[in-house]
């Protein structure tokens, strides 16, 4: 869609550039703190990014117009599938025997470390805390459904996905919708995932 937007504003002599960021926006936003990923050509991305830097203490040209979009919907595709994949080990390791907290702290640690890991994890799965008004799971079906989407239009398979859509709408279906995220813990630890 970037492209086509960026098709007719260049036959009328406008530049365009998709700019999306990641990170916390209540936070990073505030500090000038936000991940900028910039799909546009090198000339504009010269002249934007001084100004972009006002915004993003990280600013990366992902490529041409709509690459910046795409590694944004990359970027929350893995966020959800982490998240999924954190809140099944933290239940198993649980009932296994393994303190939560203790495991996160061990495995932050390790080679299994994650943004996740040390922040979704820590901040909300741990105390089980998922206040609404956080970004719910509809939001992350929003993106995975836009992930989805691109995949057919690329011809990729992604199955991980996929999965982690059907988690999300497992969090709605049990009464989490509208609520923050890493609930999906919840129907981990209820066994009322996906079937399989």
């Amino acid at each position: 869609m970037a492209r086509a937007v960026h098709a007719r504003l260049a036959e009328s002599g406008i530049a365009f550039a998709d700019a999306p960021v990641a990170r916390a926006r209540w936070k990073a936003a505030r500090r000038g703190e936000l991940s900028v990923m910039v799909g546009a050509d090198a000339a504009l991305f010269a002249r934007i990014e001084p100004l972009l830097r006002y915004i993003g203490s990280d600013v990366t040209l992902c490529g041409g117009v709509g690459c910046g979009q795409v590694v944004k919907l990359v970027n929350n595709a893995l966020v959800f599938e982490n998240t999924v994949a954190v809140a099944e080990m933290v239940v198993l390791a649980q009932r296994a025997g393994v303190e939560p907290a203790m495991l996160v702290e061990a495995v932050s640690k390790g080679s299994g470390d994650s943004f996740v890991l040390r922040n979704h994890a820590k901040k909300a799965m741990l105390p089980r805390e998922f206040p609404k008004g956080g970004f719910p799971p509809e939001y992350a079906l929003k993106d995975i459904d836009y992930v989805m989407e691109l995949a057919q239009q690329t011809g990729t398979s992604v199955p991980v996905t996929g999965l982690a859509r059907r988690y999300y709408e497992a969090s709605i279906a049990n009464g989490l919708g509208g609520r923050y995220f890493p609930a999906v813990i919840e129907v981990v630890d209820k066994n009322r995932g996906p079937s399989k």
